[in-house]
């Protein structure tokens, strides 16, 4: 194209024009750019609630085979100790429970440590 044939064309064309013409491709873009964004955003919200699903059932599975472990542990290693914790808990299935939710409270714990040592 030859350059003097351009610039008259830019200058017959108003400046107003050029404004409206500049004003809608940069409007045109940005809203491209906002829903690849929002999209993206919403693909990795459901992934972190998928991911959180996830933690939970596994810590429902992992909690009761750690707080067996730990309460047969206690058991064999501390008796005395163990059966004054029973009693103070109103016995021993209520012992186990409690040590069941500190399994289950650990393992959140962990994990939330492990995600703020991440970041």
């Amino acid at each position: 194209m030859n350059p003097d044939r351009f610039f008259k064309q830019m200058e017959l064309r108003t400046e107003r024009e050029l404004y409206r013409k500049s004003f809608r491709a940069v409007l045109d873009s940005q809203d491209s750019l906002m829903k690849k964004f929002q999209n993206n955003k919403r693909e990795r919200r459901k992934q972190g609630f998928a991911r959180e699903v996830k933690w939970f059932f596994l810590s429902l599975l992992l909690a009761p085979v750690l707080a067996f472990v730990f309460y047969y542990i206690f058991a064999n290693v501390i008796p005395d100790q163990l059966i004054d914790l029973a009693i103070y808990f109103d016995g021993i299935e209520t012992l186990f429970f409690v040590i069941l939710g500190f399994c289950f409270l650990s393992i959140y714990l962990t994990r939330l440590m492990l995600w703020a040592f991440k970041k």
